[in-house]
């Protein structure tokens, strides 16, 4: 399963990151994105009260989008926890991106099956991801942990680690991202702020 995810995201280079509250938007907004050429998309449970219902509504059109998209590769961002780890699966979420490194929503993911890229930006993280068997890793913020220079320069040491940079990635930036040889896909939400 986890090799799948990897595999799609490598081919689609460049996840669109939402943050959308009504299922019929992020329906719409899916199809708009697959007509325009992109095939994965990350809901990310982001409020900012941080509340339950905010969180149930993203949910939803998660599994909106796993319904009447299914073209899409639907994954959840911004899982910082385990109860939102479960929450991302229970929706029909195919994978989760997380900002920082948590052991306990990392092992959550890891028991019940559901891809997880969580947030690095040092050596030390990345140490950490590779004793529980993960070498594809979001790496986050991307651009003000250095950006391109700091992920050429992680090659060293860690020849077999990839990363999904996000975080300050944009149009004139993704392309010197992608042309990383560790990097396989970048994520960033400026697809959807343009029409």
């Amino acid at each position: 399963m986890f090799e799948e995810i990897v595999s799609r995201l490598s081919e689609v280079k460049i996840v669109p990151v939402v943050t959308v509250f009504d299922k019929d938007e992020a329906v719409k907004l899916a199809h708009s994105l697959v007509n325009r050429g992109y095939s994965a998309v990350e809901f990310a449970f982001r409020s900012a009260s941080s509340a339950e219902e905010d969180f149930n509504k993203i949910a939803a059109c998660i599994e909106a989008v796993r319904k009447l998209c299914p073209k899409m590769l639907c994954g959840a961002g911004t899982v910082i926890n385990p109860k939102l780890a479960q929450l991302a699966k229970n929706s029909g979420a195919q994978f989760a991106m997380a900002p920082g490194f948590n052991p306990a929503t990392v092992e959550w993911c890891i028991k019940n099956n559901l891809a997880i890229f969580p947030g690095v930006n040092n050596p030390s993280q990345i140490e950490e991801a590779l004793m529980f068997g993960l070498d594809v890793l979001k790496f986050f913020p991307a651009e003000v942990s250095g950006g391109v220079k700091m992920l050429k320069a992680l090659g060293g040491p860690f020849p077999g680690v990839r990363f999904i940079p996000t975080g300050g990635i944009d149009a004139a930036n993704a392309d010197d991202y992608l042309a990383c040889k560790n990097v396989i896909a970048v994520g960033g939400s400026w697809i959807t702020s343009v029409k």
